[in-house]
């Protein structure tokens, strides 16, 4: 035995006044009454534990089968309907307080003739129905649900991808008031499988000047504008009209403004 264990048998029995087999059994009795007792607590620690979950429930929620939904739609489609499907888990059942799509092109509905209150167990569906009219582009639209009892909502995305086969650049182009009245160009650009062919240019406002170009007859044009002058603020439109099949997809337009400049940031 090492000189360490030799002096821990020495000091045990200077404290015990046991020695030999005396001393082994008095040592070993020790250590079981201490490994017995570290039982005790671990069992009496975990016991609690399960008493605590015996006695209580878990919270019923709203476990959706997917909170985004991702689409690209053919050009001529103007109405939409997407579904989020959900299922009430936990033990107590779950309130709706309300719900909202804050867009004037989308609308929410939920499935059990708008019931607000499930149980758990039960499942249905959160609709979201677009009226896309002349909507084009990439948009992102959410459905709000607000959950009794949840401190955030509940938040359902829609990403849709609509085709623009006749998109203007950029969608404004803007003037300095008292700055320089310099041309500036839209671009126009056909993005179909056949070619589009402008028909008519108009603009709102007097005060800008205009010229419509042929870059590339059916694909792409251009629109150089002018300002008469910048002396005082304008804002005109600008609309180009086509023989696109698609009604949608008939007209682009690009507005002209000549605003006051923007204040330069202040130097620190």
């Amino acid at each position: 035995m090492g000189p360490g264990f030799r002096g821990r048998e020495e000091s045990l029995s200077c404290r015990t006044g046991l020695e030999g087999w005396e001393a082994d059994y008095y040592r070993g009795t020790c250590e079981s009454g201490k490994e017995e007792m570290r039982i005790f607590r671990l069992t009496g620690f975990f016991g609690l534990i399960l008493a605590l979950l015996a006695g209580s429930s878990f919270a019923g929620e709203f476990v959706f089968d997917t909170s985004e939904i991702s689409m690209k739609l053919p050009p001529d489609q103007d109405r939409l309907s997407v579904e989020f499907p959900f299922t009430v888990k936990g033990d107590t059942p779950v309130t709706i307080k309300e719900y909202q799509a804050a867009c004037s092109c989308l609308s929410a509905e939920i499935s059990d003739n708008g019931k607000l209150t499930w149980k758990p167990g039960e499942k249905g569906v959160v609709r979201g129905n677009f009226k896309l009219g002349t909507i084009k582009g990439k948009i992102e639209k959410q459905i709000v649900l607000s959950v009794e009892g949840k401190v955030a909502p509940v938040v359902l995305t829609t990403k849709l991808e609509i085709p623009d086969l006749f998109a203007i650049d950029p969608p404004t182009l803007f003037w300095d008031l008292n700055g320089k009245g310099e041309v500036q160009n839209f671009k126009v650009r056909v993005n179909h499988d056949e070619p589009i062919r402008v028909t008519d240019i108009s603009c709102t406002s007097e005060q800008f000047k205009y010229e419509l170009k042929i870059v590339k007859p059916g694909w792409e044009y251009e629109v150089e504008v002018t300002p008469l002058h910048v002396r005082q603020r304008a804002f005109g439109l600008l609309r180009l009209k086509n023989d696109c099949s698609f009604k949608k997809h008939g007209s682009a337009q690009g507005f002209m403004v000549v605003r006051v400049p923007k204040a330069a940031p202040e130097k620190k």
